[in-house]
């Protein structure tokens, strides 16, 4: 049984890898005659399309892998029915979990590996790749059109920062009402400061003006007495292209990070708390679609006879592609409150997962 083990195991990391390779490659030329135009006429360099792209592979990743762990579970399992082999097996007195065992190893690391990718790689990647987009790709289109200011911008700064602004103004690089919260290691807010407003000099640094600093303990409580400065220079990175390309979407964000967030703005609307709570759930929950795909179209591709593979084939990815509109279901009752937040985000894996487990002990 070993060696059937490893020959299925082997079977599905190949196909696999040929399918994610094939995906990526089609999504980068999707996506660059989307803007073909635009490369011509402004005649980009190939160097900051390869750059650009690099570093949006890891959210390109996260979002093929889950298709790709279907394609190949739906064409090795077609593959082994077509030539009698999954027969064969159960002739022996293989169960067919013994037969998906191998897989299933297979998909749980490649969930782990998705996970991993979102939560360490995904956020610096688009941090740099949303910057080199702006910079220099869509600079054909930053014309007299462009929006000259953005409200409520807010963003995940260098040193354990969350930096808030009512208003950026683009032209001028000048943030309005910012409020700035600094944490320790222990995501303890030490610093607060506000500032009425923020600009951006001539050497590429911010100065803040009529800004009021308060130091914090690890009970939210003030520690001495604010320092008041008319004008002074702000201990912030981040340049005005920052604020501009990183606003703050969850699926940027690690899961640290958007824990942080919900811990510091659970003072704001129950509704947006409830959102941020069922999208930090769902960082858990979107890896485990890569198990939750095998098990849901395995079933459909067993119980098809041998001179319909095709068929089972394409039974299998239809019924594992209904996932995506029932995941959506199952996040907008989350987030509207229907259904308790972390149920929202896992209702299609609980829903798609428990039937396959049923279809599966009934094979």
């Amino acid at each position: 049984m070993v060696i059937v083990e490893r020959y299925i195991f082997k079977g599905f990391i190949r196909t696999f890898l040929f399918c994610v390779f094939i995906l990526w490659i089609l999504f980068i030329i999707g996506d660059i005659f989307g803007f073909l135009d635009e490369i011509l006429r402004e005649r980009i360099p190939f160097s900051n399309l390869a750059a650009f792209y690099w570093y949006l592979t890891p959210f390109v990743l996260t979002q093929i892998i889950p298709v790709s762990t279907l394609i190949a579970c739906v064409y090795l399992l077609g593959n082994l029915n077509k030539h009698n082999e999954i027969t064969a097996l159960r002739a022996s007195g293989v169960s067919v979990w013994e037969i998906l065992r191998p897989m299933l190893m297979a998909a749980f690391i490649i969930s782990l590996f998705v996970f991993i990718v979102g939560d360490r790689m995904l956020p610096p990647a688009m941090r740099i790749a949303n910057r080199i987009r702006y910079e220099k790709l869509d600079v054909g289109k930053r014309g007299k059109a462009q929006t000259v200011k953005i409200k409520n911008v807010a963003i995940y700064g260098y040193g354990n920062k969350i930096i808030f602004a009512r208003e950026f103004d683009i032209k001028k690089n000048t943030l309005k009402d910012v409020i700035i919260h600094s944490h320790d290691t222990k995501n303890d807010l030490i610093l607060k400061i506000s500032a009425r407003s923020m600009y951006w000099t001539k050497e590429d640094t911010w100065r803040g003006r009529d800004v009021i600093m308060y130091k914090m303990n690890n009970k939210g409580e003030f520690v001495g007495e604010p320092v008041i400065y008319k004008e002074t220079p702000m201990s912030v990175t981040e340049t005005p292209t920052d604020f501009i390309n990183n606003q703050w979407k969850p699926e940027y964000m690690s899961f640290a990070q958007l824990k942080r967030y919900i811990k510091i703005f659970t003072t704001g609307s129950k509704g947006t708390y409830r959102r941020f709570l069922v999208d930090l759930n769902y960082k858990l929950a979107f890896p485990f679609t890569c198990i939750v795909t095998v098990l849901i179209s395995a079933p459909f591709v067993l119980s098809t006879k041998r001179g319909g593979a095709l068929l089972g084939m394409a039974k299998g990815i239809i019924i594992a592609l209904l996932y995506i509109p029932v995941m959506a279901v199952g996040l907008a009752l989350g987030k509207s409150g229907a259904l308790p937040p972390l149920l929202g985000a896992w209702f299609s894996n609980i829903l798609f997962g428990g039937l396959g487990i049923y279809l599966l002990n009934k094979y």
